[in-house]
């Protein structure tokens, strides 16, 4: 431990002492390609801005991507240590065959300052890092880092000398099945940060990190959507943010932040509005096939409490929020002799193309079988989800959960994944089924 602590402290006093500015603005270039040609995948490219404060060896920093996959804007923008290992770190989110994958970037200054000597190495989480000698890159003379892992070489990072900035970087990485991509970066700018710029840019920031704070988004989340909450949160203070990042490098992301909040908060009052157009009301009839080819009604549902997921159901994308689906499907292994039945209902427009629908119809299979759901899942092109009301038709995107009451009528309609703690599960839609059961009992009971 004592070793670990002086390691640390030497690391700091390098930042501290690599150069005479405690703050400096970095920006830099990369992009994320295939390693071959043969590859049909598109490139990647993205830009970094970096705000260092070396007397507390962090970094915040915002990232722009053009190219396939973008963090939403929660996710563009952070505050990251500079020394040692740090989770989750500065990334960019790249969409392979359909499957969205973060991919670490290397921070502006060099995480192992103190071990940057003739020879060395040392290994980190399976990544072993070696000092193979010096080289200039873009004029600047620069140790350069060779990593290696259990597969061979992966990468190289170029650090200056006299500041422990990084350079370049190159490391090579791999997505799907064993598709190898390359992600590389390189400084394009460094400046001096005045007292008075700096002020001008701590006020927008610090009420960016107060934002994404009081958003409590969870790590890996790449869903743009947000909750009543939060999207009343962001506008108590977009007003203040848009005056504060005015001819700052941070304007650009504000105004991002400002059209998102605008249009999800057009797009929840108009979802809201169709809830209450459909909430006390009789549910229409309807009549779905399930995967198994069974017929599911609403004839024969009749006097039960149902529960109507309606979603893509794919098998492919096997990532956050599939997770919801089992404690769905927990729920209604919980519930089901107390009179509740769950459906879940994938829609897709590939069920009513013969030439598609096979294909269709497999993948959800695939998910059933991954996820070893028991409720009966249905098919759907469309049809019965316009009878509910399709969400997406007011630009906003399913899960759809339509719950019916057992006198027939539409109790609850929701449009959205919801909240969850991992030892909780669906606990807002649990308590609503329990007090239907108990209602339900009740009037069985007087009859």
């Amino acid at each position: 431990m004592k070793c670990r602590l002086l390691s640390l402290g030497l690391a700091c006093s390098v930042l501290v002492s690599a150069a005479r500015a405690e703050v400096i603005e970095l920006r830099f270039t990369g992009t994320l390609s295939p390693r071959r040609s043969t590859l049909k995948a598109p490139e990647k490219q993205f830009t970094l801005y970096c705000l260092v404060d070396r007397t507390a060896a962090t970094a915040d920093f915002v990232i722009e991507e053009q190219g396939p996959g973008r963090w939403s804007w929660p996710e563009r923008y952070g505050r990251v240590g500079l020394v040692g290992a740090t989770k989750p770190g500065i990334r960019v989110l790249y969409d392979h065959d359909g499957t969205l994958y973060p991919q670490v970037v290397q921070r502006p200054v060099f995480e192992y300052l103190g071990k940057l000597k003739p020879g060395t190495s040392w290994e980190v989480e399976r990544t072993k890092y070696a000092v193979a000698g010096s080289q200039t890159k873009k004029n600047r003379q620069c140790w350069r880092v060779e990593l290696t892992n259990r597969f061979g070489r992966s990468g190289s990072i170029w650090v200056e000398k006299s500041t422990g900035l990084v350079v370049a970087a190159s490391r090579r990485i791999v997505m799907g099945r064993g598709d190898e991509f390359l992600l590389d970066m390189e400084i394009v700018s460094q400046k001096t940060v005045e007292p008075e710029r700096l002020a001008s840019l701590q006020k927008p920031w610090t009420t960016l990190l107060d934002i994404q704070k009081g958003l409590k988004r969870k790590p890996n989340t790449t869903r743009p959507e947000l909750t009543a909450g939060q999207i009343g949160g962001v506008k108590a203070k977009i007003g203040q943010l848009t005056g504060e990042a005015r001819s700052t490098p941070f304007a650009s992301l504000v105004a991002v932040i400002a059209k998102d909040i605008n249009g999800q908060s057009k797009r929840a009052a108009s979802v809201e509005e169709l809830a209450k157009q459909r909430v006390g009301k009789p549910a229409p009839r309807f009549k779905l096939s399930t995967i198994d080819r069974k017929t599911i009604d609403s004839k024969g549902l009749a006097g039960k409490i149902v529960v109507l997921h309606f979603w893509s159901y794919k098998g492919d994308k096997l990532v956050e929020p599939y997770g919801q689906v089992g404690y769905l499907d927990f729920l209604y292994g919980k519930r089901r002799r107390l009179g509740v039945e769950v459906v879940g209902v994938a829609v897709n427009p590939s069920f009513d193309n013969p030439q598609r629908a096979r294909a269709a119809l497999r993948s959800v299979k695939k998910l059933r079988e991954f996820m070893n759901l028991g409720y009966p899942i249905a098919t759907d092109s469309g049809e019965v989800l316009e009878m509910f009301g399709d969400p997406r038709e007011l630009d906003a995107t399913l899960p759809l959960w339509v719950v019916i009451g057992a006198d027939g009528k539409v109790v609850n309609y929701k449009v959205g994944f919801y909240r969850i703690k991992a030892d909780e599960g669906l606990r807002q839609l649990d308590e609503q089924l329990i007090q239907l059961i108990r209602a339900n009992r009740k009037k069985t009971s007087k009859k």
